[in-house]
């Protein structure tokens, strides 16, 4: 194992609080272990209390979980109230709850482009404000929202309230960073293709689609939770420290390089 570089700790995040939203699975999961390594004391929210309990159980005692539907208006205030109400303080939040849709846009209907654009633009929004207030009477802190090269970059065909949200989410990203930079808070985000998670099963489960998508990637293969989680811990941490209002596509190469 090589030594740690000098100048970088092994725990850049010791000591500091994060939120993660979605984080009972898969990226979300990724993401809490990867934070928890680096030092954190994790705040794991979702819908199910199952899912976060069993999340939270392979992590360092004391994370807490916060059974919350962040489609609900009242839900971004609630959550950073609990989580201030146990921690006491708030450094690094990840936005990184979100659904999909793949109705056709004549069929649409109100409340499906309600209940998408609630939980996917909506709470990153009211979420990230309130989290970017707190940071900065603290003097700083990080804000990293999980965005999609699939609908904010290139979109796909009975996509266009997925996309719809996800270019809300980049808009959000660097409007964020413009109102809270000059008060130490960063706020970036990461820019996935198809990853391997619970939310992409149906690909993983059809090999042919799956080696079609996979040769359109420059690296010969889709994303994995952990290869989102590596770069969210270098935007939540010190390393980035002068990087802020930047969307980065992590999706081995397939937005640069189309076949």
């Amino acid at each position: 194992m090589s030594e740690q570089p000098e100048g970088l700790p092994a725990r850049p995040l010791e000591g500091s609080v994060a939120v993660v939203t979605g984080g009972g699975r898969g990226i979300g999961a990724a993401v809490a272990a990867l934070l928890a390594r680096a030092g954190a004391r994790l705040a794991l929210v979702g819908r199910t209390e199952e899912t976060l309990a069993r999340t939270a159980g392979e992590l360092p005692p004391g994370t807490a979980t916060v059974v919350a539907d962040l489609g609900r208006p009242e839900a971004p205030a609630e959550v950073m109230g609990t989580v201030l109400d146990r921690f006491g303080r708030v450094d690094v939040l990840v936005n990184n709850a979100g659904a999909e849709n793949f109705t056709a846009s004549h069929e649409l209907t109100p409340a499906e482009a309600d209940g998408l654009w609630a939980l996917n633009a909506r709470t990153p929004l009211l979420l990230g404000g309130l989290a970017a207030a707190h940071m900065a009477a603290r003097g700083g802190g990080s804000i990293v929202n999980v965005s999609s090269d699939i609908g904010s970059v290139r979109s796909i065909p009975n996509q266009s309230l997925y996309a719809a949200t996800k270019g809300a989410v980049d808009a959000v990203t660097r409007s964020l960073a413009a109102e809270w930079g000059d008060r130490g808070v960063r706020v970036n985000a990461v820019r996935p293709a198809v990853t391997d998670t619970d939310m992409s099963a149906a690909v993983f489960a059809d090999p042919g689609l799956e080696r079609a998508l996979t040769a359109q990637y420059a690296l010969g293969r889709m994303g994995r939770p952990q290869d989102i989680a590596e770069v969210v811990l270098f935007f939540a941490s010190p390393a980035s420290s002068f990087v802020t209002g930047q969307i980065l596509s992590v999706d081995g190469g397939w937005l640069a390089v189309q076949r």
